[in-house]
């Protein structure tokens, strides 16, 4: 049983501390959502700019991405950068429909020329990071500690049916967002025991309109089932969630709109951070 659900039942008193209080791992999930991966970019900026510590991050598909290239030392300055150049061509292509309607292999490459000189296996990064995935055989959470950030990245954000999946340490591996898309138990799992978590899939169907073709309905059936496995949400101490439900998935061309979301979503929620982990 947590502290926390320890003092909830009154098995433990209220505990006054003689001088400051040991401070607090704070720890951050991030979200997947495709396209919309952007907006983390600015809630990263919020969270710098009010001096918000960050010790681990667990993410999700494009959470994964945005918060692998972050623990490796980018900053979201540099990550709006790099969105700003980059096209859905640069990170997969077509193929023969065997087991995905695209081949995921350009983004090892990408991700790996996005890195440049820093990091590049999960025991060098400056923090604590899990890349959450799903192990299409099993059926189980793969939270992925250790090897090749790339691969890492790569694996938890294959869309089923639409990027072929990744194999990796014997798993085949795909989008961790089927299983637990807003991973805070894996966030805890790192040493946190306070956790920001931030939704990027406000309730609503994708871009607010009824799917056109086969690809918005595979998009928007996906994102159906990303919202179901959202049970971990809860369990985060304060939630960000930035007004992007109008924003489609697959929209790499708002890039400006999406960072301002994730800006002033972060904002309104950051005044309740300082005071929960009594920063000043």
């Amino acid at each position: 049983m947590s502290f926390r659900e320890e003092y909830e039942r009154g098995r433990i008193v209220q505990i006054r501390w003689l001088g400051k209080p040991p401070s607090r791992r704070v720890g951050l999930t991030l979200g997947g959502g495709a396209a919309r991966g952007i907006a983390h970019i600015g809630v990263l900026e919020v969270l710098e700019a009010h001096k918000i510590p960050i010790h681990c991050i667990a993410g999700t598909s494009a959470g994964a991405i945005v918060g692998g290239m972050y623990a490796a030392g980018l900053t979201p300055q540099h990550m709006e950068e790099l969105i700003r150049k980059t096209s859905w061509t640069e990170i997969a292509s077509l193929s023969l429909p065997k087991l995905g309607l695209l081949n995921y292999d350009r983004v090892t490459q990408w991700i790996e020329e996005c890195l440049g000189d820093r990091p590049a296996l999960f025991e060098d990064l400056e923090m604590r990071f899990a890349a959450v995935a799903a192990d299409i055989v099993s059926g189980d959470l793969i939270a992925i500690t250790d090897g090749k950030l790339a691969d890492a990245l790569r694996a938890s954000s294959c869309v089923p049916g639409i990027m072929t999946p990744t194999k990796l340490n014997g798993h085949l591996l795909v989008d961790g967002g089927i299983l637990n898309n807003l991973p805070v138990s894996v966030t805890r799992r790192l040493g946190a025991d306070y956790v920001i978590a931030v939704d990027l899939l406000p309730p609503g169907m994708v871009g607010g309109k009824e799917p056109q073709n086969m690809m918005d309905l595979i998009i928007t059936s996906f994102y159906m089932l990303m919202r179901s496995t959202h049970n971990d949400g809860p369990r985060a101490d304060r939630i960000i969630t930035p007004e992007i439900g109008h924003i489609n998935l697959v929209d790499l061309g708002r890039v400006d709109e999406l960072i301002d979301a994730g800006r002033a979503a972060a904002e309104e929620v950051v005044p309740l951070i300082k005071r929960d982990l009594e920063i000043e």
